[in-house]
């Protein structure tokens, strides 16, 4: 008809105008829509999709695994469209179909859970997918609490010291709200920014990359989420906090968050200073409370930080857009002792001591966007700018001791050094998706880049002493100063093509493509002492150094889906890369090298019921050495620690496997995860480290002295981990308790090269956490964490072959209301560290505390006085084994203060 009307219309005018007519009276339609959760926005499969007129079901059709449906021949007129599915609220639309419609439907829960009809209310925990699910109702935090106590009660959710999240072992990297980006910069930022009272629903997803959830087809990039569901009635309004302290020692923290919600259109504001070694978001408010006792490299720091985070849609809801910016900018002054004890080879009965100061001033400027544009049924955009800069200046000294059985010194180091770095990153990712009509064909192309540099200026006065037999033998004089200036960029692309093979199996051709380059400048110049100018370019210690690597990979996957059952995925691609190494000084030398090797990949998940699913992945992929590693330069900043690159390393080959097991009771709330982690390298860059007791001549010119440490990088097959990992929570309903276990066991096999000599050694150990917290309301809210940390490590030619370092950790917190506006609060943490080789433990018993007083009318503001240290026994000790020293630091600290502060919440919602 189309070729009869446009070729002949001039010839038969009115028999054109009939058919035309006729055609637009009862022309025949297609209408397609996708339908997800209203609040995950995840898509949901296998939905009713009924066209009715006059009450009478003209047409249905079902959602496949991405939501979408197709209903077709659809003639004039004006349909209800109805959607039906167990555990959603039925949906009904009116269209109107005089042409070809797009639809987007989103689904309330309805409160049922599946297969548990008599159930009304909303599950205690669930799987949906690649997500867990927990209700935020069966987790008790206090009044104006932050978002991290309840998250952190979730079973497999783990908060370490500085708010670096990490869910069944693995680190969360990005914090979501709604399904929506929120501060993806930081996703500690987000977790002091949201209010635990407006959490309705704890989303734990294993989220694949924006072409894998198109296509269908996993490409193994994966990484922990977590979504925060909010209540709805919590959608709309403005919230936030305000605090300020001051205190004895002229102790200060201020800090504050504004957040307006109007839906979709989300603005948040954060805002801190303070000189109490709060050092980021995620730690505001703990007044320098640590939950462990590792950072002796902190000391104490001055913070002043801010961040700002938009989230709006566009185009009648089609495009996401959201974009944060956070700055910081912090001083800390370090002063550390550290104690030497080393255990291989010949340098065995060897221990050095060492005093430090160390002072830094950093400021870091970060940006991410994100725009998301479903441009319509067919096909969707991806947009991922980002952006960051960051300024380090060091200046630090250090005095060095290293002795022969503790009593005969063999070497002594005085060193100064002032360091300044500028490091400039920006970068983003592009993905485009094309969905055809017919099903299952789509196409997608994901391209990314970046463009960085780096400049450094470095100035270093060493003065470092050698004896023999308890005299002076050597003096050495190390002054210089070395600039160091390089580039890089990088672009990456990936094409991916998928077509059904049949109702239940599809296949995907991919095509990816990457090239990086980067260039660095290294020019070290002696001081001359008699003019107090710099003197000729020292050759040996300089470096102008290219490398190009580019790869090529193209394989095949097939996928079977057997709905709501079982799905496994099968493939196999080859890659080739070539790198070049361009060194122009001091010597001009040219290098290549080829890379090529196949990847299998195998995936399969397997749904058991509604609550049990087990999944399996296998793949493999490849790790480059950075330009550091690769280029040969000598690095004797350090006289006693001297470095080198290796411009022949080959790429590292991985095996990764993994196996994970997930159970959870919907009604009871129980829940179980298990996963098992094996991964195997060849060709794994590792170190070869030469040490002398005499004084040994590495090149022109370079002198290793007696007690110094030559470190060049290079490859050795077969190492390999093993990691288990499970965590289990289950509420006392009995006692309105939560208990939550979570265990990981271990066993690493190490190589490293000593004196030309090869190791192989091991370590293996357990993780141990209890944690119980009650549930009882938010007057009375209490918890106890209990924490073994356990390894043993093995070095086949140390003096004593193995060795064992245990932890204790317990942490208890009360937050106790009464008398209906005082608040008492306090937290207590005790720290055991074994000694190693006799040498006794140490214990910290850490006790804060503050007593507090609600006013005004909604009681949302307090003025309480707080307690730091209370027993005064805050310290930083660190115990550190390596293969072949064991390594005790102890830094500066915050001690004991008090404090006097003020607080305001506000909390404004429009219901």
């Amino acid at each position: 008809m189309d070729f009869f009307v446009s070729g002949n219309l001039h010839r038969y005018p009115l028999t054109a105008f009939f058919l035309l007519l006729y055609y637009f009276s009862t022309g025949q339609h297609t209408i397609t829509g996708k339908i997800q959760d209203r609040v995950s926005t995840l898509a949901l499969s296998g939905v009713t999709v009924k066209l009715i007129k006059n009450d009478s079901t003209i047409q249905s059709a079902s959602t496949n695994a991405f939501g979408l449906f197709t209903i077709k021949n659809v003639k004039n007129g004006t349909y209800i469209v109805r959607t039906s599915i167990i555990g959603y609220q039925s949906l009904d639309s009116v269209v109107k179909a005089y042409a070809d419609l797009q639809l987007k439907m989103d689904l309330e829960s309805s409160e049922i859970a599946l297969e548990e009809i008599e159930i009304t209310a909303t599950p205690a925990a669930s799987i949906r997918g690649d997500t867990t699910e927990f209700d935020a109702k069966k987790f008790s935090t206090r009044e104006f609490a932050d978002a991290d106590e309840l998250v952190a009660q979730i079973p497999g959710v783990e908060l370490d010291e500085e708010g670096n999240v990490k869910a069944h072992g693995e680190e969360v990297t990005k914090i979501i709200v709604d399904g929506k980006e929120f501060f993806s910069t930081d996703p500690r930022i987000a977790l002091k920014t949201l209010p635990a009272e407006i959490i309705d629903k704890i989303q734990l997803i294993d989220e694949k990359s924006e072409q894998a959830k198109f296509s269908g087809f996993d490409d193994g990039n994966r990484r922990k989420v977590i979504n925060i569901v909010t209540k709805p009635d919590r959608r709309r309004g403005t919230f936030g906090k305000a605090s300020s302290g001051y205190g004895d020692h002229q102790k200060f923290a201020l800090n504050s968050s504004l957040n307006r919600f109007d839906g979709d259109h989300k603005l948040a504001v954060n805002l801190m200073a303070n000189n109490v070694n709060e050092t980021n978001f995620a730690e505001q408010g703990r007044g320098g409370s640590r939950r462990g006792n590792n950072n002796t490299e902190r000391g104490l720091t001055d913070t002043y930080a801010g961040a700002i985070n938009y989230n709006n849609v566009f185009l009648e809801k089609k495009m996401d857009v959201s974009a944060d910016y956070n700055v910081k900018s912090s001083g800390t002054d370090v002063v550390s002792n550290s104690d030497i004890e080393y255990i291989l080879g010949n340098r065995a009965n060897q221990f050095q001591q060492q005093a430090q100061l160390q002072h830094n001033k950093e400021t870091a400027h970060k940006a991410n966007a994100r725009v998301r544009w479903n441009i319509d049924s067919m096909q969707r955009l991806d947009f991922s700018p980002n952006l960051s800069y960051q300024s380090v200046h060091r200046i630090g000294s250090n005095n060095s001791s290293m002795f022969l059985n503790r009593s005969d010194l063999l070497n002594r180091s005085t060193r100064k050094n002032d360091h300044e770095n500028g490091s400039f990153i920006f970068g983003g990712e592009l993905t485009y998706m094309y969905r055809f009509r017919k099903a299952g064909r789509t196409v997608s192309l994901n391209v990314g880049g970046n463009k960085n540099s780096n400049d450094a200026l470095g100035k270093n006065l060493a003065l470092t002493e050698y004896y023999k037999d308890g005299l002076l033998n050597r003096l050495d004089t190390n002054n210089n100063q070395s600039i160091t200036n390089g580039y890089g960029s990088g672009f990456n692309g990936r094409l991916s093509l998928t077509e059904n093979i049949s109702k239940r199996s599809r296949l995907q051709a991919n095509y990816s493509l990457r090239n990086t380059r980067n260039y660095s400048d290294r020019q070290t110049f002696e001081w001359l002492a008699e003019t107090g100018q710099l003197g000729e370019l020292n050759a040996r210690l300089s470096n102008e150094f290219k490398n190009d690597y580019l790869y090529h990979r193209a394989g095949m996957s097939y996928a079977y889906n057997k709905k709501d059952s079982l799905r496994f995925q099968v493939g196999l691609s080859y890659q080739h890369g070539v790198r070049n190494n361009d060194r122009t000084f001091p010597i001009n030398l040219l290098t290549r090298a080829d890379f090529g090797s196949f990847h299998p990949e195998f995936s399969l998940t397997y749904n058991i019921n509604k609550e049990r699913r087990l999944e399996l992945q296998y793949h493999t992929d490849t790790n480059t050495p950075s330009i550091n590693q690769l280029q040969d330069y000598i690095n004797n900043q350090n006289e006693l620690r001297i470095s080198n690159g290796n411009p022949d390393l080959d790429q590292e080959y991985n095996h990764n496997l993994k196996v994970q097991y997930k159970d959870v009771k919907r009604a009871s709330g129980q829940s179980f995860n298990s996963s098992f982690d094996f991964n195997y390298t060849n060709d794994k860059i590792v170190n070869s480290v030469l040490t002398t007791d005499t004084a040994v001549v590495l090149f022109d010119g370079i002198v290793l002295g007696a007690g110094g440490q030559y470190t060049v990088p290079i490859n050795v097959d077969g190492a390999y981990g093993v990691r288990w990992t499970n965590s289990f929570g289950i509420p006392i309903k009995m006692w309105k308790l939560n208990l939550n276990l979570n265990n990981t066991t271990f066993y690493n096999s190490n190589f490293a090269v000593l004196n030309h000599a090869f190791l192989n050694g091991y370590n293996y150990g357990i993780q141990q956490r209890i944690g119980v917290h009650s549930n009882i309301n938010k007057k009375f809210v209490s918890g106890i964490n209990y924490r073994l940390n356990l390894t043993y490590t093995n070095n086949p030619i140390a003096t004593v072959p193995t060795y064992k370092v245990y932890s204790h950790t317990v942490n208890h917190t009360l937050t106790y209301e009464f008398f209906r506006a005082l608040v008492f609060h306090s937290s207590l943490l005790y720290i055991y560290n074994s000694g190693v080789l006799g040498d006794p433990g140490t214990k910290t018993l850490l006790w804060n505390a503050s007593l507090g007083a609600k006013f005004l009318k909604r009681k949302n503001a307090a003025v309480s006085l707080k307690a730091f240290d209370i027993f005064n026994d805050a310290q930083n000790i660190n115990r550190r084994l390596t293969d072949i020293s064991i390594t005790d630091v102890t830094s500066n600290t915050l001690t004991r203060y008090f404090m006097l502060s003020v607080n305001y919440n506000l909390r404004h919602f429009n219901r």
